[in-house]
């Protein structure tokens, strides 16, 4: 068997890997990296036509997003993933079709009708690919490593969590292959994620000290999965009385997740979902937690309050509306709980930039600016701890991160055969 690697290689972002043998052929993700300039896998027609069928890991876009271009392109793979992982897709989709105006609306449609769900740990065996399986990931809801069976057995872990979140449950641990395909987003030495608890501490005590002041807060956010957490983690200490009982404003295309997460409470951690179907009491529309209207933005900022909002970059969405209206008070606060990508706005703020340009209005950034670190990935020891723990394993491929880190984290990998690809290499497994 032999594997390819069209793009992930040395980078974050557009993830998309073959593997190939005796006439077989399976793709896994197909995904963009969206920058100045979107960046797409090295794959051509004739590549992508062996490729019948394709694995898809979770939702994101740098998983998924090139799936609309290839199908314009007259393929017609058969696409499978996890159920909600199929429900995000096409919201997800469907906002990056807005966005773009790059496809189609219909061709969003042809992309979902190529839809296949498979449960976890249920072996699908099609005459052109290896046969192969879904395990729990722990990144988002519904998000899964691929286990290939032929050629002695290999994992792509897609991206994956080792610790239980406030949503989901960690990844599944101690699986046998030969071969493993494992992100190193957070592979550097000095990368050490805070625990859910310590990262929750700190946002529910920066929140307070800005209410107590007699401010609001504004926390931008990614619409699945972080949008939920950072909802969980409010709600949880506003409960027990730690936080006032101010609003929660949440705003985006987060309100949409919501409704896919309440619908798939089985794919998260039991106590949830226990929660929401016995004790008929969904996290998700807590009476702490209001739906604004556009209007009604700057009449909500009269008093504290807090509002949850996309983009977690601020690359678009109402969190720019909030952050016009919130950026001259000293007495407000804006809270990043997401990775913020170089070029982005919110990189820039996070870096002390203080003249930027809100929806052509020049703002000055007089509010408060903190950084609290949510991760659905797995860090430097968790990463090297999940190799370790796998059986019969004999080969690494290390993807999904800056290269840099990626040697890092080869170097704590020394009982194995580590690889750190490039794109368009090809390595026989």
């Amino acid at each position: 068997m032999e594997v390819s690697f069209y793009g992930g290689a040395g980078e974050v972002g557009r993830s998309s890997i073959e593997v190939f043998g005796d006439k077989k052929h399976l793709l896994l993700d197909c995904g963009i990296k969206l920058g100045a300039e979107t960046e797409v896998p090295q794959i051509n027609d004739a590549l992508f036509a062996r490729s019948k069928n394709i694995v898809i890991t979770h939702a994101h876009l740098d998983h998924i997003g090139y799936l609309p271009h290839l199908f314009e392109r007259g393929q017609s793979p058969a696409l499978y993933a996890t159920k909600p992982t199929f429900a995000l897709m096409e919201l997800l989709l469907d906002d990056y079709w807005r966005i773009s105006g790059s496809f189609s609306k219909k061709t969003v449609k042809r992309v979902m009708n190529a839809g296949r769900i498979i449960p976890f740990l249920k072996k699908v065996k099609e005459k052109h690919a290896p046969s192969f399986s879904l395990h729990n990931a722990g990144h988002i809801l519904g998000s899964a490593m691929v286990e290939v069976f032929d050629g002695g057995g290999l994992i792509y872990t897609g991206d994956f969590r080792l610790r239980e979140g406030r949503l989901m449950q960690g990844c599944e641990r101690r699986m046998r292959a030969k071969t493993l395909i494992m992100e190193g987003t957070y592979g550097a030495k000095m990368d050490k994620l805070p625990s859910i608890r310590r990262a929750s501490s700190d946002l529910a005590n920066s929140v307070r000290r800005t209410l107590e002041g007699g401010g609001s807060v504004l926390i931008p956010s990614f619409a699945v999965g972080r949008g939920q957490e950072i909802m969980l983690v409010l709600e949880d200490y506003m409960r027990s009385g730690f936080l006032p009982a101010v609003p929660i404003y949440v705003d985006g295309m987060i309100r949409k997740a919501n409704a896919i997460y309440s619908k798939y409470t089985d794919f998260l951690r039991p106590e949830l979902h226990r929660r929401t179907n016995k004790s008929m009491d969904n996290p998700f529309e807590s009476r702490f937690f209001f739906s604004p209207k556009k209007q009604n933005r700057a009449k909500m900022l009269e008093e504290p309050s807090i509002i949850i909002s996309t983009s977690g970059m601020l690359s678009g969405g109402p969190a720019l509306e909030y952050l016009r209206l919130m950026a001259g008070n000293k007495k407000n606060k804006l809270i990043f709980v997401g990775y913020q990508a170089e070029g982005t706005l919110g990189r820039r703020i996070q870096d002390g930039e203080k003249f930027v340009l809100l929806d052509g209005e020049e703002c000055y950034i007089s509010l408060d600016v903190e950084s609290v670190h949510f991760s659905a990935h797995a860090d430097h020891d968790d990463l090297v701890e999940f190799a370790r723990g796998m059986r019969g394993l004999k080969k690494i491929f290390l993807v999904h991160g800056e290269e840099a880190k990626l040697h890092e984290l080869m170097a704590d990998l020394k009982n194995f055969e580590v690889i750190i690809p490039e794109i368009s290499e090809t390595f026989k497994v």
